[in-house]
């Protein structure tokens, strides 16, 4: 079972505001709860490589991931696509 923590909870707020309508198909295809998780984790492990590995400021690096799973085309599947970001500071 996908275990949602304090980040999964912000992410679904967004979507349930922002996106209500892909949170309705999600849901209708019993893949919202999977889809939060998967968000979530790639956001963890996107922040983890850029305040650990690339060492960027944090703010910065949640803004970038913040972008992962809130202003995508497509949030339904989210990627980390860590082209274009900043590789030193």
């Amino acid at each position: 079972m996908y275990e949602r923590n304090r980040l999964g909870q912000m992410i679904l707020e967004h979507w349930q505001k922002h996106r209500p309508q892909m949170v309705e198909e999600l849901q209708a295809t019993n893949q919202l709860v999977q889809t939060i998780y998967e968000a979530q984790e790639t956001t963890g492990d996107l922040l983890y490589e850029l305040v650990s590995v690339q060492k960027l400021d944090y703010q910065a690096a949640w803004e970038i991931a913040m972008r992962e799973w809130a202003l995508t085309a497509s949030p339904a599947r989210p990627q980390s696509s860590l082209a274009g970001t900043p590789t030193s500071r």
